[in-house]
Formats: structure tokens, C-alpha cells, sequence
């Protein structure tokens, strides 16, 4: 049994294990991904028959929410307080619509339940369903503590921002559930970067943020929930406000934002629509930054406000258009990688792919021309991440072959298990860094004067093991952590350059590798998509989508972000280490920590701390020199667990 295999057991929450899918044994997680799934993708942003609803949408971030669904041909619904606004975005709706479709207009006030109410029943009433909820009103505040009526501006914040928002989940979830629909809540970086001014709105935004992570757990394979934290966004008020606080704040902004601009309403909708698209299908509990990378150069968060033409809404039926464009992603001639770079074909792009084995480069290679519209043949490359000079080839080749590159995808990584008592520790150590942060590093530096050239993107794909602390995974864990701590760094860095980084966070991901036919392997993978909210695995093309949305023109206003894309697992990693009742050691008297034998009682009087509840002594102690495997053993306490009705 391998290591891989063993490790899944304790660590299902924290890292991105690759194993064999086989559909006819399989019944339990999604299919890998055929040359129609990745061809289907050309579509997802179709939204022809689909009713949103989008609070505050008769002005700025909302109004430019409900456009961009409008584009896309969803049936939408307007509302707000002030029904000359509502009238005027309605008339522009439905000429953006493809359709022509007319919008259901209410006139509401969300602090008022009976209002709230009404606004639902009459969308239900007029469509018949409901499959995208956005909670984008909200008002904005400036009160400390200190401030006299700070109670009072406490109570509306709350009401309007949470409560109001709290209230609308509770009443569309019997529809969105219906529909398999999906919530997302606008909420802002004031709950990221906390300043000092505006602590009621800064309370409600991370309330909200929580708010989120906790439904997207008890909604579950239903419905998911996501949120987007907007920084400084123009939208059509003010603009051109001349009061001093704001003229200063709005400076500030554009000055400390990497990319040396605010952002757009269109900006904060492309991030909507992605999460509410099957793109975004494996996303839940998310919270998505749209801020320029302003939340990790200044704490301040303002609303700024500035007019979009309406062909700016038409043009992202474009946005995903690679054509010409370079892409170059390490580690691509199997896995994630190869799931990335065949997405990135699909859409037009020149693609390169790497690895270390030429015949594994060569099928996907195959596969990548036939799966290009334009039937383009790949950059093929054999290299070892690890030797500079072979770095240095591919980027050299990348030029030399298509003249330019517009998207780095730093992919390439490995996971081996390792604690710090291990005697060969840091050989690991220096071989997880090596290969899994050193090689980004300097593919990022080698690259830089390329992508600069392009207004590039760089997206490096980490692991969830580099948000939640995992043992025995010191290595890996640490060097993921490293390089989300690098695309924050480089955001500030390479933003004024024009060049945009990003990570996206994997959870448990399915790709060729290893036999799910191994009936321990399907053990462990059922309590995966047991704990999983939405209630299957993640798969290559699952992370793919994220990819391209990060590297596409939606994600222009996005720095410094990383995007987990998990089911929703990440949120149970308090949960699962509570409920593991399994012990994870390096046991002296059993010589291994893996894959051999395990001496029970012993052993669990030195377990990690964090992960052990167990060993109580009940269940048997096996031998170490018996033929009874560390699987069967945590079978037994699994067994046991579930006959006194603790299940994992």
C-alpha cells in the first residue's frame, strides 16, 4: 500500500491527492473530464433561461451585476428604494438583452421583513423559480466608536448589510435548493484589512464573510455560497465628490493599489457571474478579492464612482477568447496541468507542455492539437524544474517558438509525508522546496521580463495544506505556504508593471495516477465526498476553470488573490481534526510511520496533539510483528466509531 494511499486517510482535508478515476467502478465522484467537458466549457456562461435576483442592483455595483447577467441572458430582477433608478437600469437591461427580455422590477426596502417578502414571492411569482441569489445591497459608514450616535449607525449597518442578507438566504433556500442555485454575497475588504474608521461596517462585512463559510457547510451539495470582497470600485456617483475625506481616500486608493487603478462595477460582476457559472461548480465558502491588490497596501476601503458604457458589458462575451496568446504551465503532461493546458487550447491558446517523461508529453500533446479550434501543435518540452539551465531552456524556448508569453502557470509540485523527528527529514525538506517553491521562484524571475512585455498573468497552484496546518506534511505544507505568501509579495511588486499574480488552492483532486479499484482507496475516497459539502471530488477541469478565469480579462482587477477551489472541504478542518479519531505518529517500536505495522496503546501516548482523540484502549492492540496492517486497524476503530455513533 502506498504512502499516498495512507496519507489520504488522516489528511483528506489538507492537500491535493492524485488518484485513478475508472467511471464504470466509480460511482461516487464526477467524471475526469472528456474532450466535451472541456469543449462545454465554451458555454458555461450561458445563463439563457436562469432568474437572478440581485439586491441594490438600481445603481452602481448591482446595476452593473444585473447588465452583465442581462448580457448573458439570464431573466433578472431590479430592485431598490428609488423607482426612478430602477426604471432607467430596467430600460438599459433589456436592450442589452439578447432576448430583449424585460426585468421584473420591485421597489423595496430590505430592512423591512414584509418587503423583503414580497420581493421574493414576486420574483417567484414572475419566473417560477430562482437559481442565482446576490446580496449586494449594503450602505457604508465611516462611525468609530467614539461617535455619539455610533449605536445608531450600528443598528442600520446591521440590519441592512447582515441582517437584511441573513433574512433573504433564509427565505429563498427552499428555491435555490430546488434548483441546484447558488448565493453570493458582496461583501468588502474592510472585513480583510481592518483600519480605523467604519468599525460597524467592518464588523457586519466579517460577519458576513463567516456568514458564508457556515451556510456553504449546512447548504452543502445543494446549493453553494460564495462571497467577493470588493476594494475601491467606481461607480456612477462619486466620482467627482470635491469633499476632502473622500478626494483624499480616493487618492490614496488608486496610489497604494498594485495595479495603480480602482476598479470597475463590471469588474466586481465578471467575479459574480464566474462564481455563479458552472465554471465555479466545485467553489463553496469562498471568499474572492476583487481589489487590485489594494487589501495588502492600505487598510482603507472606499466606494468611488465612475460611468461604464454599456458595449463594456458586451465585450466579455470575448473575455475568454486566448487566441494568440501564449500559455506555459509546468507540470502539464499529466494531472492538473494537463487539464489546465487542454482548457487552454479549447480556448484558443498557444500552449507549452513540460514534464519529465517525453511519451506522457507526447499523448497530451496529441490530445491538446486535437482539442485546439485551430488545430495549433504544442511547444513540447522535457525538463527538470530543479536544474537552472533547463528552467532556462523552456522559458528560452517559449520565446523562441511563438515570440512572446502571456500566461505562467506555475503547477509542477510534489507531496511526499515527512516529520520533523524523521532522520531523513531535511533531505526531504530540500527536495519538497526544490521542486515545489525554488522552481517557481525562478521561473517567476525568468519570466518577469516576458510577461511584462504582454501585461501578463501569473497563476501558481498551491494547496489548502498551505492555509490549514497538516502532519506529517511540514515540508509540503511550508512551501505552499511560501508561495501564497509570494503571490502577495509579487502583487505588490509586478502590479505597476502591469502584470497580475494569483494562486489558486486545490483541495482533494482527482487525476490519473492511482487505482481507485483498491478497496482501501475507495474507502477513504467515500469519506472524502462524505465530509466534502458539495458532496463529490474535485477533478482537473475543476481547477482548470478557476485558471482561466484568473488569467481571462474577468479577473483584470484581481491581485494577490488566492482562490480556493475545495467543495467547501477547507471549512471542515476544525471539524474534521475533532472527529478524527485516528492517530497519526512516528512509533519507534513499529520502526515506520507508514504503511507497516502500528502498536496501538503505545504509540497513541505520543500522537500529535492536534489530530488525536483516540487509542482508548478498547479496540484490541495488534502486534507489530503480526500481519495485521495499520488499515485494518483503523478499520476496527472506524467500526467501532460508527457502532457507538461517532461517525468520522
Amino acid at each position: 500500500m502506498s504512502i499516498k494511499l495512507f496519507s489520504l486517510l488522516f489528511f483528506i482535508v489538507f492537500f491535493t491527492l492524485q488518484v485513478n478515476a475508472n467511471n464504470d467502478n466509480n460511482n461516487l465522484f464526477v467524471n475526469f473530464g472528456n474532450d466535451d467537458d472541456y469543449t462545454a466549457v465554451k458555454q458555461s456562461r450561458n445563463f439563457t433561461g436562469k432568474v437572478v435576483l440581485v439586491t441594490g442592483s438600481s445603481s452602481g455595483i448591482g446595476e452593473g451585476i444585473v447588465k452583465l447577467f442581462a448580457v448573458l441572458g439570464a431573466k433578472v430582477v431590479i430592485t431598490g428604494r428609488n423607482a426612478t433608478e430602477i426604471d432607467k437600469v430596467a430600460k438599459e437591461v433589456e436592450t442589452l438583452s439578447p432576448y430583449k427580455l424585460k426585468p421584473l422590477k420591485v421597489k423595496a426596502d430590505l430592512t423591512k421583513t414584509v418587503e423583503l417578502e414580497t420581493l421574493l414571492n414576486e420574483t417567484i411569482k414572475a419566473y417560477g423559480k430562482l437559481d442565482v441569489l446576490v446580496n449586494n445591497a449594503g450602505i457604508g459608514s465611516m462611525a468609530t466608536i467614539r461617535d455619539k450616535d455610533f449605536m445608531k449607525n450600528y443598528d442600520n449597518i446591521f440590519n441592512t448589510d447582515l441582517r437584511a442578507v441573513v433574512l433573504l438566504n433564509h427565505l429563498a433556500y427552499p428555491y435555490l435548493e430546488a434548483t441546484n442555485g447558488t448565493s453570493i454575497q458582496i461583501s468588502s475588504i474592510a472585513s480583510l484589512a481592518p483600519n480605523n474608521f467604519g468599525l460597524d461596517y467592518a464588523m457586519a462585512k466579517h460577519a458576513m464573510d463567516m456568514m458564508t463559510r457556515v451556510l456553504a457547510l449546512e447548504m452543502g451539495p445543494k446549493v453553494r455560497v460564495n462571497t467577493i470582497n470588493p476594494g475601491a470600485i467606481l461607480t456612477d456617483g462619486f466620482r467627482d465628490s470635491t469633499v476632502p475625506i473622500v478626494v483624499k481616500l480616493r487618492e490614496l486608493a488608486k496610489n497604494n493599489a498594485p495595479l495603480k487603478r480602482l476598479g470597475t462595477p463590471l469588474e466586481i460582476a465578471r467575479g459574480v457571474v464566474f462564481l455563479a457559472s458552472t465554471d465555479a461548480q466545485f467553489i463553496t465558502g469562498a471568499n474572492l478579492v476583487i481589489d487590485g491588490g489594494l487589501s495588502y497596501n492600505y487598510p482603507g476601503i472606499i466606494t468611488i464612482f465612475y460611468n461604464l458604457e454599456n458595449d463594456d458589458y458586451k465585450d466579455i462575451l470575448k473575455s475568454r477568447n486566448f487566441t494568440d496568446k501564449v500559455v506555459l504551465v509546468t507540470g502539464s503532461s499529466t494531472g492538473i496541468g494537463e487539464g489546465i493546458v487542454k482548457l487552454f487550447a479549447v480556448l484558443g491558446a498557444k500552449v507549452v507542455i513540460t514534464g519529465r517523461k517525453e511519451a506522457e508529453i507526447r499523448k497530451v500533446a496529441q490530445e491538446v492539437q486535437q482539442l485546439s479550434p485551430y488545430k495549433l501543435k504544442p511547444l513540447e518540452v522535457v525538463a527538470d524544474l530543479t536544474k537552472s539551465d533547463e528552467l532556462l531552456k523552456l522559458i528560452n524556448k517559449t520565446v523562441d517558438t511563438f515570440g512572446r508569453l502571456d500566461v505562467l502557470v506555475n503547477n509542477a509540485g510534489i507531496y511526499p509525508n515527512t516529520s520533523i523527528s524523521d532522520p531523513k527529514f531535511m533531505q526531504t525538506f530540500d527536495q519538497v522546496f526544490n521542486i515545489d517553491f525554488r522552481a517557481v521562484v525562478q521561473t517567476i524571475h525568468m519570466a518577469v521580463p516576458y510577461l511584462e512585455k504582454t501585461n501578463g498573468t501569473i497563476i501558481s497552484i498551491s494547496s489548502i495544506a498551505g492555509i490549514h496546518p497538516s502532519f506529517p506534511m511540514l515540508a509540503y505544507s511550508s512551501a505552499k505556504a511560501a508561495m501564497d505568501m509570494m503571490t502577495q509579495v509579487l502583487a505588490l511588486e509586478l502590479g505597476p508593471k502591469g502584470i497580475r499574480v494569483n494562486t489558486i488552492n486545490p483541495g482533494v483532486t482527482l487525476v490519473p495516477n492511482i487505482d481507485i479499484t483498491d478497496p482501501y482507496v475507495k474507502i477513504l475516497l467515500a469519506k472524502v465526498v462524505k465530509i466534502t459539502p458539495l458532496r463529490r471530488i474535485g477533478v482537473p477541469i475543476d481547477i482548470a476553470k478557476g485558471v482561466v478565469f484568473l488569467a481571462s480579462s474577468d479577473a483584470s482587477f484581481i491581485t494577490g488573490a488566492n482562490l480556493v477551489i475545495d467543495g467547501g472541504v477547507a471549512e471542515l478542518t476544525a471539524i474534521t481534526k475533532k472527529k478524527l479519531h485516528l492517530c497519526v505518529v512516528n512509533c519507534a517500536q513499529c520502526k515506520t510511520m507508514y504503511g507497516q505495522y502500528f502498536k496501538g496503546q503505545q504509540c497513541a501516548e505520543s500522537c500529535y496533539k492536534n489530530t488525536a482523540l483516540l487509542v482508548s484502549g478498547e479496540l484490541p492492540v495488534p502486534d507489530c510483528n503480526s500481519p495485521f496492517t495499520i488499515f485494518q486497524y483503523l478499520q476496527k476503530i472506524e467500526d467501532n466509531n460508527n457502532d457507538n455513533g461517532n461517525n468520522l
